[in-house]
């Protein structure tokens, strides 16, 4: 127990010897001074203007604090004088270039000062220069003509020459894809802490813009900064958004597998949205994949096209646009299946009885591109006539339920592979005894 006394005792004797915090503030100038970095045990500060600068030092202790400078390490540190009030002390007339601290008794680190006056350090800007990048339909190259002075400091231990990193920012306008709305929206695009020396390469923005360098960053804190302007740049990046959109032709009575194509007729709109006015041309066209881009049998140059499909096989509908020089090119292609033919004929509903659930005589069919038909009683009296495929009888004639019996139908239809049917039969309508439509019965 008395060993562990007397360790902890003497613990608390060195805490109370050991010096408490001390604490430095950089004051004055036209601008409030900037910290521009921290490396213990140096801070750099940059002033705007030293006329009216001054450092204050505050620590724990009442002795006097003895101040000194230096132009490259501790080393050659000479005596600074400075006023003492109780704790604290300050110095003035303080000079671009120089290291200050203050050296007190029983104090375990030294720490420093550095003061830069950002004035004596001038950006002159001349030009901006914006012009295609190796690659001209996804780059761009930005030149700069300027005097950057360094901003240096020494370290006061190693007496090391350092640069303070004086940082850019580079802005410029492009374009951004909304996939929500469909259409392009206009963005501004940033780059910060740019250094020099300045030339770089951006991605190609989507519409014509200016790009504007501004810095540094220090200049900007004291009201100071620069702006550079570049030419209007035109740019030849392009970017495509295509779709298709079927107008007419596909309804529920189409027949359909796992692998089936589209119907024919169907009626397709093309659409493309590009980057305009940047993007400027549009090339569509439609072939048969067997056949190739070379033997297209529609072309068309705008945004949109709508066409029809009246017959079977396989289709590439593909869209290119272009830039307003026609150096830049971006793509785009669909596959189009229109299936072969097919048509089938029920024989028996029930219509006014089960509503919704095979109360309407319908074909089933795929990719007809003619459609005619018949239905007649036992009598030969015409019953219904109908020239869409889609389209079904309601079992109604005059606008009533027709009998339950057996009745007749006639079809001749054409195929898009150009197969011809001609299809008759009997056609069986039921309906339930309680039928509510009973009285309205055509007899």
């Amino acid at each position: 127990m008395l060993n562990i006394h007397k360790i902890i005792v003497f613990c608390c004797v060195w805490f109370s010897l050991s010096p408490l915090a001390a604490q430095y503030s950089v004051k004055g100038g036209k601008t409030n001074p900037y910290l521009a970095t921290e490396e213990k045990p140096l801070q750099v500060y940059l002033v705007d203007g030293v006329d009216n600068v001054q450092i204050e030092y505050t620590s724990q202790s009442d002795k006097t604090h003895r101040w000194f400078r230096y132009r490259t390490s501790y080393k050659d540190a000479e005596p600074v004088s400075s006023t003492q009030n109780g704790r604290t002390s300050v110095i003035s007339h303080i000079e671009n270039g120089f290291g200050y601290f203050v050296e007190e008794e029983n104090k375990m680190e030294q720490s420093y000062i550095w003061i830069a006056d950002y004035n004596l350090y001038p950006i002159v800007l001349g030009s901006l220069t914006v012009s295609d990048g190796s690659s001209p339909c996804s780059s761009v190259r930005l030149m700069g003509d300027y005097t950057i002075p360094e901003i240096y400091y020494f370290t006061p231990v190693g007496g090391d020459r350092k640069t303070l990193p004086r940082y850019f920012s580079v802005t410029y306008n492009s374009l951004k894809w909304n996939e929500e709305l469909q259409t392009f929206e206009n963005i501004e695009l940033e780059e910060t802490n740019v250094t020099e020396p300045f030339e770089r390469t951006y991605s190609a923005p989507l519409c014509d813009t200016e790009f504007t360098l501004k810095g540094d960053t220090y200049g900007s804190y004291f009201n100071k900064e620069q702006i550079l302007v570049s030419d209007f740049y035109e740019s030849k990046r392009t970017e495509l958004h295509a779709d298709t959109t079927i107008i007419s032709g596909q309804t529920t009575n189409i027949s359909s597998d796992e692998n089936s194509g589209m119907s024919a007729p169907v009626e397709i709109q093309f659409s493309a949205i590009a980057n305009e006015p940047v993007a400027a041309l549009y090339n569509w066209k439609i072939y048969r994949k067997e056949e190739g881009e070379d033997n297209p049998f529609v072309q068309f140059t705008g945004d949109n096209v709508d066409y029809t499909f009246n017959e079977a096989g396989d289709f590439v509908a593909a869209v290119e646009v272009s830039d307003r020089t026609g150096t830049c090119v971006s793509n785009a292609e669909f596959q189009l299946q229109i299936t072969e033919s097919s048509l089938d004929v029920p024989n028996v509903f029930s219509p006014g009885s089960t509503p919704g659930v095979n109360d309407e005589f319908k074909v089933a069919y795929k990719s007809l591109i003619r459609f005619e038909g018949w239905i007649y009683n036992r009598w030969g009296v015409l019953m219904y006539h109908w020239t869409n495929p889609a389209e079904g009888w309601d079992g109604k004639k005059g606008g009533k339920y027709v009998s339950p019996g057996v009745y007749y139908y006639i079809i001749d239809a054409q195929g898009s592979d150009g197969i011809h049917y001609k299809k008759k039969g009997d056609i069986n309508i039921l309906r339930s005894k309680n039928s509510s439509n009973e009285k309205d019965m055509v007899q």
